[in-house]
């Protein structure tokens, strides 16, 4: 399982890199239209704010798995290597159940999109294709938790 889990996470660092290649790409031709032609090409905000979603839950993904993200670690650091271990596991228990919420309610999000056929101001395209960074990535950090928490579980200091 998670030699699979480390395959899908080199995908998601290619989907990265690639989706951060566009945005630049889109950016510099936005300001390179403004100035040349004085003229704005108002799409690429839109699809350069929607991929940056999509790029946050994936580095998110990526950092939880490690145990990356920023934290007090007060509490932490004061500990032995065994409770650290511990207590990494329930911070990955707690965050998995976060972000479970989050699929919840991001799925609520997604649902109402379609039903109400909302579409992006620019581009016209159905918002819910946007929306569902937020359910997708949710779940993409909550088996990154589990994963990160089991490995924690797994390491030799937890015995």
């Amino acid at each position: 399982m998670i030699k699979f889990y480390d395959n899908v996470e080199k995908g998601a660092k290619w989907v990265l890199v690639i989706s951060l290649a566009v945005m630049a790409i889109l950016n510099f031709s936005n300001v390179l239209s403004r100035y040349v032609f004085h003229a704005s090409l108002s799409f690429t905000e839109e699809i350069t704010t929607n991929l940056f979603v999509y790029n946050t839950f994936i580095g998110a993904a990526i950092a939880a798995r490690r145990g990356s993200h920023l934290g007090l670690t007060l509490i932490s650091d004061k500990l032995n290597p065994k409770n650290q271990n511990h207590l990494k596991i329930i911070v990955a228990i707690v965050s998995a159940g976060l972000f479970a919420v989050l699929i919840y309610m991001g799925t609520g999000m997604v649902q109402a999109q379609i039903q109400y056929g909302q579409k992006t101001a620019s581009l016209g395209i159905p918002e819910w294709w946007f929306g569902l960074a937020i359910p997708l990535g949710a779940l993409f950090i909550l088996v990154s938790f589990l994963v990160g928490g089991y490995e924690s579980l797994k390491s030799k200091e937890v015995r």
